[in-house]
Parts: C-alpha cells; structure tokens; sequence
C-alpha cells in the first residue's frame, strides 16, 4: 500500500504524464479531496477549486513540479519537492515578465484506498513572487 501510495503521490506531484495536474485532480483525487495551501486565496479548497486555481497557474506559469524525496506510512505520504517555472502569463495582477523562479516545498498527502482525499501544502510563494520582481508584503 505504501509503495502504491508513492507512486501515486510521484504521478500527481509531477503533473502526471502530460505535465498537467489539473486533470490528476479528477483521476487520482477523491471527489470529497481538500487541499490546504496558505499560499492560495482561499486555504482551503475542494477538488474542483483546486483543480481551477492549477488552471490559473497553467496560464500563468510554465510549471515543472519535482518530486524530490518522499516517505510514506499507512495512508500518508510525505514529500519534499521543487517547483520551477517561467512567468508567461498574468499573475496576481504581475504581467508576464518571462523570468523564471526556482522555490521548493513540502506536501503531506492522506489517502482514501488508492486516491488522495486531503492535502496541506506549504512552498515558498514569497519567494517564488520575488524571484519574478514582485515587492515584498508590506509590514
């Protein structure tokens, strides 16, 4: 099961075969899945919100998430990731500025027999942001 849960975490991280999550959210993830992300408007989200906010960053980034290592047991999987991408499209209201940013993060998955029902997210948005010229948050 630990195995299995692994491989599965790996094909949802990594955007699945064509690079694209958005449709790892209705093949992988339970219909009841929450996502908890501090980085997103709404902390959390269902499957279907979740799987909107990915389009918004589809639209606005060339996304490549990497999987750097992950440990699993029972029904929850650990993993420490990279996320990389190029700055194509509108963003919080930044234009595309072809820059690229480099951050990394950390995910805990729970699963529900072979799909992900819950995940909490937590990767550097900050930095993503300043790596694309944004100003730091005002204090």
């Amino acid at each position: 099961m630990e195995q299995r849960n692994k491989a599965v975490a790996s094909h949802f991280l990594e955007e699945t075969d064509d690079r694209n999550r958005e449709t790892a959210y209705t093949h992988l993830c339970t219909a009841a899945y929450l996502e908890h992300d501090p980085a997103m408007p709404q902390e959390t989200v269902d499957r279907e919100e979740a799987a909107q906010i990915y389009r918004e960053l589809l639209a606005a980034f060339e996304l490549r998430h990497t999987a750097e290592s992950m440990v699993a047991e029972v029904d929850l999987v650990c993993a420490r990731f990279t996320v990389r991408g190029r700055h194509i499209g509108e963003y919080q209201g930044i234009p595309p500025s072809g820059r690229t940013f480099e951050v990394s993060g950390q995910v805990t998955l729970r699963f529900q027999g072979a799909k992900i029902d819950e995940a909490w997210f937590n990767w550097d948005h900050q930095g993503a942001l300043e790596q694309l010229g944004a100003p730091p948050p005002s204090t």
